[in-house]
């Protein structure tokens, strides 16, 4: 007998628990829709879309969800109507047990900004995707300009990474170069602050145009990077700290083992 009635003890938790996850659904299902909270991450300091932006894009579909069962709202879709907004990377949408519909925003970020050759501007995002610009803000990027042929359009059906994985499109396009010391330069607090512009001159020679210093720096290509900003880096703390920064006009820094600096007329 006593066996027994720990076995009884034993089910009744568990005969109880699909009574109340009964309760449960019952309850979810009739929650009504109390509002519509918008988060947005603005951690990298862009400001693409506000809240008012994401109410406007749920009310475009004719209804503001407020009143409406929560069980019957299709997240899925507007999920899919907000990522149309091209800033916008990633969106989760879902309601709490009180009744309230939210919505997270992940915004796209931008790591360089094109002047194409055709007067077209754009920007390139961290993952390599061309971005419009947005009428509401503009990220401050690195500028990329000069004998840069590539369209916006065109950068629509080639991500940069695609580019760099295929040997053909890499040789005809200088995207993926400026991706790659874009990239560089982000990922280092001093260069970063230092470099402020991207310029493509005709040889197709990657310069860079600083913040300090009245000169411009000619990388060449995207190869041996470490190596040519370490050698600018040794340049900047052993020569321009005692000359000055306006002693040369150019740093050439594209040939292996050496630093050519020509100096101001």
């Amino acid at each position: 007998m006593k066996n027994v009635l720990q076995i009884i003890l034993w089910m009744l938790p568990a005969l109880g628990l699909p009574v109340i996850l009964g309760f449960a659904n019952a309850e979810q299902n009739n929650t009504l829709c109390k509002g519509i909270a918008v988060n947005i991450d603005n951690s990298d300091e862009n400001f693409f879309v506000d809240e008012t932006d994401i109410k406007e894009i749920i009310y475009s579909k004719g209804d503001s969800l407020v009143g409406s069962p929560v069980s019957q709202i299709n997240y899925n879709n507007l999920e899919q109507l907000i990522l149309k907004n091209s800033s916008i990377k990633d969106v989760q949408v879902y309601a709490t047990v009180e009744g309230e519909v939210k919505t997270d925003i992940v915004q796209r970020k931008p790591v360089v900004r094109v002047y194409n050759t055709a007067g077209e501007s754009f920007y390139i995002d961290e993952t390599g995707s061309a971005m419009p610009l947005s009428s509401k803000f503009a990220s401050r990027v690195i500028i990329a300009n000069g004998n840069i042929n590539e369209s916006f359009a065109g950068l629509n059906l080639f991500n940069v990474n695609k580019i760099e994985e295929n040997d053909s499109l890499a040789s005809k396009t200088m995207i993926d170069d400026i991706f790659t010391v874009v990239n560089f330069i982000d990922k280092d607090k001093f260069w970063k602050a230092q470099i402020q512009q991207i310029f493509i001159n005709e040889k197709n020679d990657i310069e860079l145009v600083p913040m300090v210093g009245d000169h411009k720096i000619i990388l060449g290509d995207k190869k041996d990077l470490d190596s040519k900003f370490r050698k600018l880096l040794l340049l900047y703390q052993k020569g321009l700290s005692k000359t000055g920064w306006n002693q040369y006009s150019i740093i050439n820094l594209k040939f292996k083992n050496q630093v050519i600096c020509t100096k101001k007329q």
